[in-house]
Formats: C-alpha cells, sequence, structure tokens
C-alpha cells in the first residue's frame, strides 16, 4: 500500500514538472514578439552587468595593471584589501558621508513625491493642476550637468541669489555658497528633490487613482475632513506601492549621485562618497585600484542584505514585497 502511494507520488510530481514545462514552452511561444524585443537588454545586460563580475577577483589580489586581472599576484593575507578599507581614512570617511548623504536623501527625499502627488490630487482646477504638474516634473529630463550648470549660475557671487540678499539688504556681503563646507550637503539634498519630486509623484498620483472614491464620499458623508480621509483611507490604499518604493530605496543607502556630488566639488570642500574616492582612487591611482574593489564589493553585498531585509520586513508587516 505504501509502495503503490509512493509511485502515485512520483507520477503526480513528475506530471506537475512536465506540465510546468509545457506550460513555459506555451508562454514562450505565445509571446515570442516580447521575449524578442528583450533579447537587447538581456545581451546588454549579461555583457556590461554579469561578465564585468568576473572582476571582483581583484578583490582579491594584490592588482599590479601589468600583469592583468589574473596574472595579479593574491593578496596576503586574502582579506587584506578589505582590512585596509578600514584604516585609510579617505576611503572609511567616503562611507560614512555615503550613509549620511543617502540618510537624509532617505528621510527628505523619499517622502517628498508622496506629499506632493497628495497635495496635488487635493486640486480641482485642472488646468492649474495640469500646470503644475509639468512644471514639477520637466527638472527630470534635465541632465545632471545641466542641473550643476545652473547650480553654480544661480549660487554664484552675482548670481540671483545673492542679487536678491544684496537687494533685500543693502549691506549684504555676497558669497561663494558653493564653497561653504556647510551647506553642501543640503544644496546635495535639495537638487535631489527638485529634480525628481515631481516626476517620482506620478507613480503615486496613479496609485491614488486606484483608491475607490466611493470610501472618499462615505467618509465624507460621515463628517470626515480632507485631512482624515487622506489618514484613512488614501494612506493606507496607496501602501503597498510606497512599500515596494521604500524597498527598492534602502538598497541604494551605500550609493550616491556621483555627477552631482563630483560636479560640486571644489577646492573649498572636502566631501568625499564612495563612488568619487572609486574614481580618484581606483581610476586615477592604480596602487589603489584593489582596495576601491573591495570597497564596491562590500557596497554591492550590504545593498543586497539592507534589500533583502527590507523586504523581509515590509513583507511581515503589510504583506507587501518585491519578492
Amino acid at each position: 500500500m505504501s509502495g503503490s502511494t509512493a509511485t502515485k507520488t512520483a507520477k503526480g510530481k513528475l506530471m506537475r514538472e512536465r506540465s510546468a514545462f509545457v506550460r513555459f514552452f506555451y508562454a514562450l511561444f505565445r509571446y515570442k514578439a516580447l521575449y524578442i524585443f528583450l533579447i537587447p537588454a538581456a545581451i546588454t545586460s549579461i555583457i556590461f552587468a554579469y561578465i564585468p563580475l568576473a572582476g571582483v577577483i581583484v578583490a582579491f589580489k594584490d592588482f599590479d595593471v601589468w600583469l592583468g586581472f589574473f596574472g595579479s599576484p593574491w593578496a596576503d593575507p586574502w582579506y587584506a584589501n578589505f582590512l585596509e578599507i578600514f584604516q585609510v581614512k579617505a576611503l572609511f570617511d567616503s562611507i560614512l558621508n555615503t550613509i549620511w548623504l543617502s540618510m537624509l536623501n532617505l528621510l527628505i527625499g523619499f517622502p517628498a513625491p508622496i506629499i506632493f502627488a497628495l497635495l496635488l490630487n487635493e486640486l480641482h482646477k485642472g488646468i492649474f493642476k495640469k500646470s503644475v504638474q509639468t512644471i514639477s516634473y520637466m527638472p527630470h529630463f534635465l541632465s545632471w550637468i545641466s542641473v550643476i550648470g545652473i547650480t553654480h549660475a544661480f549660487l554664484g557671487e552675482y548670481g540671483p541669489v545673492n542679487d536678491f540678499f544684496a537687494w533685500l539688504f543693502p549691506n549684504h556681503t555676497r558669497t561663494l555658497y558653493l564653497a561653504q563646507q556647510d551647506l553642501f550637503v543640503p544644496i546635495q539634498v535639495g537638487l535631489g528633490i527638485w529634480k525628481s519630486v515631481g516626476f517620482s509623484a506620478i507613480i503615486y498620483l496613479a496609485a491614488i487613482t486606484g483608491v475607490d472614491p466611493q470610501l472618499h464620499e462615505a467618509a465624507a458623508i460621515d463628517g470626515a475632513g480632507h485631512f482624515k480621509r487622506i489618514l484613512h483611507i488614501t494612506l493606507p490604499g496607496i501602501a503597498p506601492t510606497i512599500a515596494i518604493l521604500f524597498i527598492l530605496s534602502i538598497g541604494g543607502i551605500l550609493a550616491s549621485n556621483f555627477e552631482l556630488v563630483f560636479g560640486l566639488q571644489n577646492p573649498f570642500i572636502d566631501f568625499e562618497t564612495i563612488d568619487t574616492v572609486v574614481y580618484k582612487f581606483g581610476l586615477l591611482q592604480p596602487r589603489f585600484f584593489s582596495r576601491t574593489t573591495a570597497l564596491g564589493l562590500i557596497r554591492g553585498l550590504i545593498a543586497l542584505g539592507l534589500t533583502v531585509g527590507a523586504n523581509q520586513i515590509t513583507k511581515k508587516l503589510s504583506g507587501t514585497s518585491v519578492f
């Protein structure tokens, strides 16, 4: 009897595997046009994302540019490059600066498009609402080098900001704002929000449209005001979208906007992030190549761990997850 049951179980498992196999090829054939369109993206990802992973071996070697990736001797001990990350002050400081800048972007920049989308949703005049939305997401289409140029023009010694303060306060001393160390991080965060808030709000506006309007009508009849309807209906309705985007944002805590940070650096500013250090030390100084590779590897592993951890936490708390 037990042998018969085991045979049936094995046959059932085989049939399910065959069924899954058939379904896979059926879907592949049915949507073949879509998969054909994916081929260029898949090839690009393999060439630029997966093949370069072999270069991670440099993190465990004493790299010599003349000997190449595989000809260079192994580091002794194998973790020597990882230890030196915390011994070289510039590398260690770059980690702290990146975390500080990313945390500010997460705490201030992440809620900004949500708040902006909620405010836009409360506007009922179509022309004004569309105008505000269009103007707000126009900066998204500017390149970062354009944003840097605009920033230099506005915050320069004879730019509009200094002109305004000179007009408002006759005794105002013209200031090089981009040369102020204490203003560097706030300018970074502010420019990031200015460039992305309008376009990012589109995602939340789309999620808001999916909230059942009858819930708002019922709440209004019960006497709930705009704020209470936002708090108890709109926000819970878009919570899954917020959770997914939050998970994706957590993985970028050890990443920074290289173009913006590097573009606004000058001799008066002492602020390096992981990306700028990897460029300045890894590419411009070959003797640091192994250390910066180790730094990049650590950052990738931490980002993976943070993403998986945030995904599991949101999955348990809200039932929403990316995977």
